[in-house]
């Protein structure tokens, strides 16, 4: 059974929902309002936190106790205290939803996701901050690319690529049935009109290890090598956003890109993309949903290769 409690002081509730992703870095001030609105949760033994088939409604961070959680993000394991249980799958709004049952009588600290919603609404910045978490957790699953791989059809491509720059309307057809699909006509606009073809010759290097990011390359013809610090490498092909993740978290380039063919791409400036998800908070919030799901399932996938049984 839930019950209510009134232990938390308000310092300690802002200690824990700094474990929460997207909030470990907002300034103080924020994340005090937002602490407030918390709630605090019991659960005795056996009693369940979220159910699965049920769209996760609030995110639990475990102040004391353990809670065996299964699905989503989480798999099938056994958090403790200070653990969260239930972000990405609120983000990405999945109705798959979690099964999480109280292993021990535990106490959680609950945001709901109507109030985290209405906080990344009322302030961009903490919106952001959860983009740039996003993309970094991203990151970190992507480094663990296997040597050899191919990545590519991400994204839709033009059924020809023009030999000239791509116009307007090209760009647009060539976002309207990718992540953005539901975004407003006039940010579409915004952003095809700040879009910049880019051509590169074979052995062209884009980028080297450690270069300033904050742009990336949507690749539309041919191919890009990338080889990391400790020499793996991997192609990238159309359909694939190059560069995406580490200008979305502001980390330096982690690969060396070179042009491994003739390669046509649509180049983004992330300070554009930010400044046009500033304006429209519908379309933010639903790249975030985005986000989370592509992560949780990538997730899901390095979980089953870990899993597999390695063949002599």
């Amino acid at each position: 059974m839930d019950h209510s409690l009134q232990l938390i002081s308000p310092l300690q509730r802002a200690f824990y929902l700094k474990r929460l992703s997207g909030l470990r870095d907002i300034p103080p001030a924020n994340l005090a309002a937002i602490a407030l609105l918390a709630e605090e949760h019991s659960f005795s033994a056996g009693s369940p936190l979220c159910r699965a088939g049920e769209r996760v409604d609030r995110v639990h961070v475990v102040v004391d106790g353990q809670v065996h959680v299964r699905g989503g993000e989480h798999g099938d394991e056994v958090l403790g205290t200070e653990h969260s249980i239930g972000m990405l799958s609120l983000l990405a709004r999945d109705d798959k939803g979690l099964d999480a049952v109280a292993k021990t009588d535990t106490q959680t600290l609950a945001l709901r996701a109507d109030d985290l919603f209405s906080a990344f609404e009322d302030d961009f910045g903490i919106l952001y901050n959860q983009i740039r978490d996003l993309a970094a957790q991203t990151l970190q699953v992507r480094r663990q690319t296997p040597d050899g791989a191919y990545l590519g059809g991400t994204l839709p491509l033009p059924d020809d690529v023009p030999t000239g720059d791509l116009d307007v309307v090209q760009k647009l057809l060539f976002m309207r049935d990718g992540p953005l699909r539901s975004a407003p006509m006039n940010a579409l606009i915004t952003l095809a009109q700040h879009m910049r073809t880019a051509r590169f010759e074979p052995r062209t290097g884009l980028w080297q290890i450690g270069a300033p990011s904050g742009f990336m390359y949507v690749i539309l013809e041919g191919s890009v090598r990338c080889t990391t610090e400790d020499g793996r490498q991997f192609v990238c092909g159309p359909g694939y956003p190059l560069g995406n993740l580490e200008s979305q978290c502001d980390a330096p380039r982690w690969y060396k890109a070179v042009a491994e063919t003739a390669v046509t791409g649509l180049r983004a400036d992330i300070d554009v993309f930010l400044d046009t998800l500033e304006q429209h908070s519908e379309m933010a919030i639903d790249f975030v949903a985005g986000m989370a799901s592509a992560l949780i399932t990538r997730r899901a996938e390095l979980r089953n290769e870990i899993a597999l049984p390695v063949v002599a």
